[in-house]
């Protein structure tokens, strides 16, 4: 699957993961809450389930395996939850320190975007990978939030089923906006370096190397390749150095090949853009 269209499904499954926010979360009456309860409750409950439903992606559409869908789902859900929690929190207690109005109540759902942002890089592991994430987040919030703002306070005086719509309208464009935009400023960031296969099963898959990615037959890889007996569950890795990228072969049994040749144990070896890596019967192109 081509960055694209991982960007579009990303896109796809945040906007779901709004609308059932709206729909779940809305279903519950705050109205006599606490106001930092009330933003607390809404906050994760819509960070929840847009993280959840983003962290599904990978699992879902890309790998296709129930196991690293769940898995997905809980990290991100996870990761939604505390980060929505956190930030409609922080946004309230700006929205007050300010005196309200538009930018006050959108600030909640850029610190939303933001914190989403980096949870996504944190639960990767990678800190290069949850900068890029906190600056898709924060404008993927920015975005969202302001739309989502818009729109209520245009039809505040209407009634309440078009306050309902408005409602649902608002946080799955903010769904969509999380969704893709942290992905694409990633990927956007990552362009000079994308690992695309080109044959065998899983070819057309594109996987971005932010700092590294692991090549195997286990669903955990970034480059996942399944069905092919003579690849290992972790085969080899490629890593980024500043502009350089290097390949190791993790202890393979039928070893690792790049442009016909065998990639020695021990450190990693430098190769360029445009370099066919071989495991087993499939090819890997650097782009």
């Amino acid at each position: 699957m081509n960055k694209v269209r991982q960007v579009y499904y990303n896109a796809i499954f945040g906007a779901i993961g709004g609308l059932l926010g709206w729909l779940i979360v809305g279903s519950v009456s705050t109205g006599g809450w606490n106001i930092v309860l009330a933003y607390a409750f809404v906050g994760a409950g819509v960070g929840l389930f847009i993280g959840g439903m983003v962290g599904a992606v990978e699992g879902i559409v890309i790998k296709r395996t129930a196991s690293r869908a769940i898995l997905g789902a809980a990290t991100g859900a996870a990761a939604g939850l505390i980060s929505g929690l956190l930030g409609l929190l922080l946004g309230e207690a700006i929205f007050l320190a300010i005196g309200g109005g538009l930018m006050g109540r959108s600030v909640g759902w850029l610190l939303l975007g933001l914190l989403l942002g980096i949870g996504e890089g944190l639960v990767s592991r990678s800190m290069r990978r949850a900068s890029y994430g906190a600056i898709g987040g924060t404008l993927a919030g920015a975005i969202g939030g302001l739309t989502y703002e818009s729109l209520t306070q245009a039809f505040l005086e209407r009634s309440d089923t078009v306050q309902m719509v408005v409602g649902a309208v608002g946080l799955i464009l903010i769904g969509a906006c999380l969704g893709s935009i942290i992905p694409l400023t990633i990927l956007v960031a990552a362009a000079r370096g994308t690992l695309r296969v080109v044959s065998g099963k899983r070819k057309g898959l594109e996987v971005a190397v932010v700092d590294a990615a692991t090549l195997g037959s286990y669903d955990g890889c970034a480059v996942y390749l399944p069905g092919d007996p003579t690849i290992d569950k972790k085969h080899a890795r490629v890593y980024r150095k500043g502009p350089q990228f290097f390949i190791e072969d993790l202890g393979s049994a039928s070893g690792t090949y790049v442009n016909g040749a065998r990639v020695p144990a021990g450190p990693g070896m430098e190769i360029r853009k445009g370099a066919q890596i071989q495991l087993g019967g499939v090819a890997v192109e650097l782009t």
